[in-house]
């Protein structure tokens, strides 16, 4: 077998290896290291990259990898798996989307890849992460959260050809009822449609809420659906569980608020909705009704404001657009 070394993760046969990846330095000089764990099996199979916390405060993925990695011995698995629970360490540490060291170009590392060796913190951060993947990846999966515990949507690349067809496998493999196959034209700069432009099949999983709003039901449904995918890659031994149809959407909206105060939700993810169905209701400081919040969209529910209190311009609702059952 060839050496696979990411960082101080040194695998040269089958086996468990762990180490960092340093992506930056601190402004005291310190580097900033994010940690990577190589399982590799005693059979030859793919190699399949996941990793998490690509936004700081969404910690379910980093629990989800951990579940799946303490699941999986080298003796039955064919292939590799390359985990990074934790990309954007400094975002992490501070329970905060992006990385409080970023202060004027944004920073979203969702919109950062393949990165750049000589531009911003977040850029670098993408150069050193990608260049990892590009060489090491036949599979990509990415682990995201929304807003609330009850997230269960998923997309996939939707790149013409054989690479978005097998976009399409890993995603009926997964089985979230609610998916995106995502065109080429959006989520730029995202590693799953980076990667998918390089040759790479990509999959992006919304699952459980921000900061500790997920449940450890979520975190062991997940972990299994990431086995059922390795079982449909041939990665795992066993039978490929079907999960059954899927609404397949077109695209999807971004809804914020235009009006703040206390807000109390009237839709869960997953809650079909039609133009003008209300999604939540306002109320004053003084808890007198203050209006109502309504779907300007007709669709499924992805993530919705879970309350208690809500300003101008925030994420009010996300909604998947055109549900077709496929």
């Amino acid at each position: 077998m060839d050496t696979i070394e990411i960082g101080t993760a040194v695998s040269k046969g089958p086996g468990v290896a762990k180490g960092r990846l340093k992506i930056g330095e601190l402004p005291d000089g310190q580097p900033i290291l994010i940690p990577v764990v190589v399982v590799r099996g005693a059979s030859d199979g793919p190699a399949l990259w996941l990793h998490g916390c690509v936004h700081g405060n969404e910690y379910c993925g980093a629990f989800v990898l951990h579940e799946l990695i303490r699941s999986l011995s080298p003796d039955t698995l064919k292939g590799t798996v390359v985990a990074l629970p934790i990309l954007n360490m400094t975002a992490f540490q501070k329970n905060q989307r992006m990385s409080p060291f970023e202060g004027y170009n944004g920073g979203d590392l969702n919109r950062c890849f393949p990165g750049s060796a000589t531009g911003t913190l977040t850029q670098q951060m993408a150069h050193a992460i990608y260049s990892e993947l590009r060489k090491h990846a036949d599979y990509l999966i990415d682990m995201h959260t929304a807003l609330t515990e009850d997230v269960r949507w998923a997309l996939y690349a939707d790149i013409p050809g054989e690479i978005g067809k097998k976009g399409e496998g890993i995603a009926r493999a997964f089985g979230f009822r609610s998916t995106l196959p995502a065109p080429p034209d959006i989520l730029a700069g995202s590693s799953m449609m980076s990667a998918a432009k390089d040759g790479i099949p990509s999959f992006i999983i919304e699952a459980g809420g921000k900061g500790p709003a997920f449940t450890d039901e979520t975190v062991r449904d997940t972990a299994e659906r990431l086995r059922n995918v390795m079982r449909h890659l041939s990665m795992l031994d066993g039978v490929v569980t079907d999960y059954g149809k899927q609404w397949h959407f077109s695209n999807f909206a971004w809804v914020h608020s235009t009006q703040g105060g206390m807000f109390q939700r009237q839709v869960r993810c997953g809650d079909r909705v039609e133009k003008g169905t209300v999604i939540g209701n306002y109320f004053d400081l003084h808890g007198h009704p203050a209006g109502d919040a309504h779907a300007p969209h007709p669709g499924i529910v992805l993530a919705i404001h879970p309350g208690p209190v809500m300003s101008t311009g925030e994420t009010l609702i996300h909604i998947g657009l055109d549900p077709q059952e496929v």
